[in-house]
């Protein structure tokens, strides 16, 4: 059985090494974003709310993206129900109970829990 094209289809296989460096580049970029946008988070003085809380949403995007997870202080401040910033006395509540701390969100009225 002939094919219909006139020259034959050439399949280019890549190597192996290659992908792995590029997931590798990438993993290490989304670290550095993530800790760029956590930064962010932390400084409220220099940045506005809004830029703080599409900083969050980022934040939360790139991690699920890339599998990645924020090490850093600002994951407290992140409510991961409707994705903002917390401003704890404005917009969110912190309680002692039983040797662990719960959050609570006042916008969506989330609650986390973390052991002391």
């Amino acid at each position: 059985m002939k094919s219909s094209l006139a020259y034959p289809i050439k399949v280019i296989k890549m190597p192996a090494r290659r992908r792995s460096k590029d997931s590798i580049r990438r993993k290490n970029r989304s670290s550095e974003a993530i800790s760029k946008l956590s930064k962010i988070i932390l400084s409220p003085d220099i940045y506005s709310y809004r830029i703080r809380d599409t900083a969050a949403r980022d934040i939360l995007r790139l991690s699920k993206r890339h599998g990645q997870s924020n090490e850093s202080i600002s994951r407290i401040l992140i409510c991961r129900s409707c994705q903002s910033v917390m401003r704890f006395g404005n917009d969110s509540r912190i309680r002692i109970r039983k040797n662990s701390l719960i959050t609570t969100c006042l916008r969506c009225e989330n609650k986390t829990r973390r052991p002391i």
